[in-house]
């Protein structure tokens, strides 16, 4: 992929204030090489789902987050495994982006690579398998490899900030990046011909 200005939004599984999982977000905009940017996108600011609500307009934040998803290269999700699954804070944001009963989803054709991080020696591998699962329903371009599962995650994160302080997982992730700009490259082409093609369509 030719290197420009590649942007990533992330989101967050978890809304404590020292999480790892924001400790990830916040390294990956540590590491990203000069090319690349990550914003991160709180999702406390995302009610659950209501089609009441929907019924009256999309609340602000949650048009907000349709429109940066749309708007942004690709998306770097970090979630923690909740039994066996993922949180409902991040269910709750993917109820309302994956919708297209107004217009379409914003995850269709969307890149998406995702990492996680647990205390113990599985790092999220059945909460990520989740997550794949049901991005498959826009479809979102979730990219296969490398997978980014980081186990023991007490030794490689600060107890009271949650930033990640581990240099080996650090430069993991560096990697993890930049394969996600070359995943997203593979489908500028073909994405691009389809939103042509769609185009044509409507005229």
């Amino acid at each position: 992929m030719e290197h420009k200005d590649f942007r990533i939004l992330g989101l967050a599984g978890s809304l404590r204030r020292a999480s790892f999982h924001r400790g990830i977000l916040r390294a990956a905009h540590e590491v990203a090489p000069e090319w690349m940017s990550c914003e991160n996108f709180d999702l406390a600011r995302i009610p659950y789902f209501n089609q009441d609500l929907e019924d009256e307009g999309n609340p602000e934040p949650v048009k907000e987050l349709r429109e940066k998803i749309r708007a942004y290269d690709a998306l770097l999700i970090a979630t923690p495994e909740y039994d066996y699954a993922i949180p409902g804070v991040l269910t709750a944001a993917l109820d309302w982006a994956l919708r297209s009963r107004y217009d379409p989803t914003p995850f269709r054709h969307k890149p998406v690579g995702i990492v996680g991080a647990s205390p113990g020696g599985g790092g999220t591998a059945r909460g990520q398998m989740v997550l794949r699962q049901i991005l498959l329903h826009a479809p979102a371009y979730v990219m296969p490899d490398p997978q980014m599962l980081i186990p023991f995650s007490r030794q490689k994160f600060d107890a009271e900030t949650g930033d990640l302080v581990d240099e080996e997982t650090r430069e993991r992730l560096r990697r993890f990046l930049s394969a996600l700009a070359q995943w997203t490259g593979r489908f500028e082409e073909p994405i691009k011909a389809h939103q042509g093609q769609a185009r044509e369509d409507r005229a």
